[in-house]
């Protein structure tokens, strides 16, 4: 028998539906506590083939690419019950050191949306493919627009997509960090290499083109436009090219 039916009580680490099967716990990707499930064991994991019952904290996920695309968990579960989740992992961080103490509830600190950025660029048969890895996969999901970004990295994919093309001829994979600034956009892209004066030049045609702030390559700028500021606290701050930050503005400014 490989169909089982399996009630959901409470989400694991890495956010799927965990349930007691025949034989033991079962993980079940996006099933959420109290859904009944209806999952097939004959792949790798549990694959949920209906949903007999639906839990009361079940959502529509905001993003029709949810479940494809690997960047995201738990679109499906509402925020009562992701934001329980993310409390609980603080909490089992931090039992094995014994540190008991009062730890208060998460907060929501999303705020206009996260403002860096990593695209894959492969090349394919067809030309240049970028976007993010497919979930449980390392497959590429090509993406037009992602709504956990900031407004200022709307125009990302397609700026990712112009500059990959300056490396079609190459078979390296290609990572585009994008960052949001006060300054316009500022990329590092990595994987590829060394760039040469060819291709530095052509890379300062582009920064130009696409009105970007600066294009670095493995963190050695090639070009800047502009100087890269983010505003921290009351101070503005130039940031080298891939620097750590918080991913929100709002994160940054609720920490500080």
């Amino acid at each position: 028998m490989t169909r089982v039916t399996v009630e959901i009580t409470h989400l694991g680490a890495k956010g799927d539906g965990i349930g007691m099967g025949p034989h033991g716990p079962l993980y079940v990707p996006r099933a959420i506590p109290g859904d009944l499930v209806s999952v097939d064991l004959a792949y790798d994991e549990p694959q949920i083939v209906t949903i007999e019952r639906a839990s009361a904290h079940r959502i529509a996920p905001f993003c029709a690419l949810f479940g494809a695309c690997g960047g995201c968990l738990i679109q499906e579960a509402d925020a009562t019950t992701y934001l329980a989740w993310k409390h609980a992992r603080v909490v089992e961080a931090l039992a094995p050191l014994g540190v008991a103490s009062l730890i208060k509830p998460i907060i929501d600190a999303h705020g206009a949306g996260r403002r860096r950025v990593t695209f894959h660029a492969r090349r394919s048969a067809t030309g240049i493919e970028i976007g993010f890895m497919r979930a449980r996969s390392h497959d590429l999901i090509a993406i037009q627009s992602c709504p956990v970004l900031a407004p200022a990295l709307e125009r990302a994919p397609s700026v990712a997509r112009a500059l990959a093309q300056r490396f079609i001829s190459s078979a390296k994979p290609l990572d585009l960090v994008m960052t949001e600034t006060m300054s316009g956009l500022d990329v590092d892209l990595r994987g590829h290499g060394a760039a040469n004066s060819s291709l530095r030049k052509s890379l300062a045609l582009d920064a130009d083109h696409l009105d970007l702030a600066r294009i670095a390559m493995h963190g050695e700028t090639v070009i800047e436009r502009r100087r890269p500021v983010l505003s921290i606290g009351r101070a503005a701050v130039m940031i080298p090219p891939g620097a750590f930050l918080q991913a929100t503005r709002l994160g940054e400014d609720t920490l500080a």
